[in-house]
Parts: structure tokens; sequence; C-alpha cells
């Protein structure tokens, strides 16, 4: 079922429109519970969360679906990102995504292959070759990382990597390998830290 959860964010200052912003994901857990971990004070604009999306381009029909419902509304979003991985979908629903959110107004597919996962490890080093989910977890979990069994939907994996040092690394490896493998279709690449940048900058707007 999906999970709709609202975050308020803004900043000081005379009260004005309240700018919205969705983040639709395959579940409610795991990759979810890790974006809505960077608190965003309550005043000028509001993430609105939707999980249980389903997986690709489910994904992004339900951002597109939820995007012109809320313009009938009359209250806009200003982006939607769209998260899902590449796990083992087939190839063809997984390119199908991209296909389908390529040119929509405010809307963005966010990915990692093969799975968000590939996102924790960043935070420990540098990866451009091919890895699977299952080994994802086995190195996240060495001594020199977690140390500790990871679990998908870990409820403490935000703050276990919520360190300047491993996040400055994590932003950094992203973009390395972002360089390295841009296609969605290389194993490994990912996009996921284009949106956890957007959330650090809510972040420092509103503590201005």
């Amino acid at each position: 079922m999906p999970r709709p959860s609202d975050v308020d964010l803004g900043r000081r200052g005379p009260a004005r429109k309240v700018r919205r912003y969705l983040i639709v994901a395959e579940d409610s857990k795991s990759a979810l519970d890790y974006l809505l971990a960077f608190k965003i004070p309550t005043t000028v604009a509001k993430i609105v969360t939707e999980g249980g999306a389903g997986n690709t381009v489910s994904v992004v029909d339900k951002g597109i679906e939820l995007r012109d419902q809320a313009i009938r509304a009359g209250e806009p979003f200003v982006h939607i990102w769209c998260v899902f991985d590449r796990d083992e979908h087939p190839l063809e629903r997984y390119k199908a995504a991209f296909s389908r959110a390529k040119g929509q107004d405010s809307l963005t597919a966010i990915w990692a292959n093969e799975s968000f996962e590939l996102w924790y490890l960043l935070h420990y080093c540098y990866r451009n070759t091919a890895i699977d989910r299952h080994q994802l977890k086995r190195e996240i979990s060495k001594p020199d990382r977690l140390n500790r069994r990871y679990e998908k939907g870990d409820d403490n994996i935000f703050a276990l990597l919520n360190d300047p040092v491993l996040l400055a690394a994590a932003l950094r490896n992203a973009r390395k390998l972002e360089q390295m493998n841009p296609s969605p279709l290389s194993n490994p690449s990912l996009n996921i830290h284009h949106l956890v940048q957007k959330l650090m900058e809510l972040q420092r707007a509103a503590a201005e």
C-alpha cells in the first residue's frame, strides 16, 4: 500500500505560497526511509512522498498521475523525483521507465543500477565494476564499513551514514561514477546524488 507522508519545509520571512515537491518510490522502506531522514524544517516548502508505487515504469506512471492531480487541484509540485532500482526487473520495463520520464515537465527519473544500496557503498569506496544487490549487502556489511549485517530497510542506515566525511565521499564517488558510467543501463550507475544534493540544499535554505 502507498504510504503518503508530508514534511513541511521553508525559511523565515513573510508568508509565501508553499512550494511542493514529490518523491515517488518503489516501496515504503529502504530508499524512501533514507530520503525522508533528511529532516527539513517546516515553513515554506512541502515534500510529499508516495511509497509502494510498484517498480520501474509504474513509479514514473504514478509520478505523472500525481503531478496531473496536483495541477488540477491548483497545488502543483515544483518538481517530482521518481526513484527506482534496476534489480532483476525486466529490461524492457526498466528502459520504458526512462522513455516515459523523458520530456515530462518537472519530473526526473532517479535510478540505481543495480540497487539503491550502491549509494551506501559509495560512502566507503569508489566502485565502477559490476556488482549485484547481494554482493552490495556483503560489501556494505564489512568490518571497515558498517561493521554489522546490512538488511534492506535498516531503520538505522541514515544515522550510520550521516557523517560529513562519509557523505562528502559518497557525493564525490557518485559524481565520478556518473562521469564514467552515465547510462542507467550500466552496472554500476546511479544519479541518486542529485536528489540528495537537493534535499541538502533545502535543509540549508531553511536554516538561513
